[in-house]
């Protein structure tokens, strides 16, 4: 019996998320294809949760560091994810087949942010936050760029 060939994966891939559940599975789908599959599906779940939290739910650094200090971070993402106005974005995670790897581009409903300000910033090595983009970088092995008002972040893994 011949074993079934492998399944080629599609040129393009649009998967739509809300939630960190729902990050944690289309990460997992989409970095499928790369060599270094573990580490691209954890800068995804760093991007993905950057843009649920701070884009589309609008959870500031300050905010986020006090809520995890008080142990209240769950409890106000349920909150919000329940009756914020911001509830209903989604965040889109598109991969496309590119001729030097595979382009990752993550884009969140939020107004976006100061990029410039924070790519290359180190958080205070006690803060339980703020490492999102630092850790994507070091995982995918790939620079991130970021378009427009920061609420979109595309990054090429060969």
């Amino acid at each position: 019996m011949v074993p079934a060939a492998a399944e080629a994966p599609v040129d393009l891939l649009e998967l739509v998320l809300r939630t960190h559940d729902e990050a944690r599975a289309v990460a997992a789908e989409a970095a499928a294809v790369c060599a270094n599959a573990w580490g691209v599906e954890e800068a995804l779940m760093e991007l993905l949760a950057n843009a649920i939290e701070h884009g589309n739910l609008g959870i500031g650094y300050e905010l986020k560091r006090d809520l995890l200090a008080r142990g209240a971070w769950d409890a106000e993402l349920a909150r919000r994810f329940a009756v914020c106005e911001q509830a209903g974005r989604v965040v889109r995670l598109t991969r496309a087949r590119a001729p030097e790897g595979w382009q990752f581009e993550i884009a969140d409903d939020g107004e976006g942010f100061d990029w410039a300000s924070r790519c290359g910033t180190r958080p205070e090595p006690s803060a339980p936050n703020g490492r999102g983009i630092l850790l994507a970088q070091a995982l995918s092995g790939a620079p991130l760029t970021y378009v427009g008002t920061g609420n979109r972040v595309r990054f090429l893994v060969p």
